[in-house]
């Protein structure tokens, strides 16, 4: 399912300045995206706004602009159509629990419950939401009482249980320690094909793991959008967010006078072992 932010115009009410000021992109159904910013750059309001959580009827409204998910507006979606459509977890996990369930498995349950499926259908969507985020044995626990990266997966598998078209996440690498960074983002790269995955980050690790396509968010707008190398060789992207630690010691040696000219400056650990050992060889 295709989503659409069209010339979004947003401020919060007694604000100076827009927080999302024309933010402009589209896009398309399965696509792996991951969209960069900086802390206090607007990131998890446009993360609201995609999931359809505003406008919220009330005195959060767009001054211009809006989204479409599948090519119709968001505001007019119900609750359960956009349940259905879009699912969206945010950074911090304990927020978003039922509060009605007493074990990992009932607050798994609790969304499909709610779109009265078969008690069949609960239960397989369940138990592949479990397996898909390495919780079978923490189904009979509270989950009040996990560990933060744990309550995160939780999260995570609850939205997967509804089986939406469209999953947003906002920074789900930010509380976790590295080991369970690295298996939720094995999590996130074995997501179905045809789910459309938008993840928002200020940290480059996660995004170079799983995204195929990456956007950066500045002043309100989208002022890049490409491949990982198109991004965050982009000025702002370096100046907003640094780079990796493989970009800044080839950047270093190339800065040094003993980095072929032809040849890119790597992104990652693998794609340095290459680069380094072709700088190497062409300079004997």
């Amino acid at each position: 399912m295709a989503l659409i932010v069209d010339e979004l115009v947003f401020r919060f009410p007694g604000a100076p300045a827009p927080v999302l000021n024309g933010c402009t992109f589209a896009i398309g159904g399965g696509e792996r995206v991951a969209i960069l910013a900086p802390n206090g750059a607007g990131k998890t309001t446009l993360a609201r706004w995609m999931a359809g959580l505003l406008p919220d009827g009330g005195f959060l409204n767009a001054e211009r602009g809006g989204v479409r998910i599948g090519g119709l507006p968001a505001t007019s979606f119900t609750a359960s159509q956009r349940a259905v459509a879009v699912q969206f977890v945010g950074q911090v996990p304990a927020q978003q629990m039922s509060g009605a369930a007493f074990t990992v498995y009932e607050e798994l349950a609790f969304g499909p419950c709610n779109l009265a499926l078969p008690r069949a259908e609960v239960r397989e969507r369940v138990d592949r939401a479990l397996a898909m985020c390495n919780l079978e044995h923490l189904a009979g626990r509270d989950p009040f009482s996990l560990s933060g990266g744990e309550q995160q997966r939780v999260s995570i598998a609850s939205a997967l249980a509804m089986r939406p078209s469209i999953l947003v996440l906002d920074e789900p690498t930010s509380n976790l320690d590295p080991e369970s960074r690295d298996a939720l983002i094995a999590h996130l790269r074995a997501l179905p094909d045809d789910m459309t995955l938008i993840v928002l980050e200020v940290a480059l690790r996660p995004s170079l793991a799983f995204a195929e396509r990456f956007l950066l968010l500045d002043g309100g707008a989208i002022v890049a959008d490409g491949t990982a190398d198109d991004v965050m060789r982009h000025p702002r992207c370096v100046a907003l967010l640094g780079t990796t630690a493989i970009r800044a010691a080839a950047a270093q040696i190339r800065d040094a006078g003993k980095w072929p000219a032809a040849l890119r400056l790597p992104l990652l650990v693998d794609d340095g072992r290459v680069a380094f050992r072709e700088a190497a060889d062409a300079l004997g």
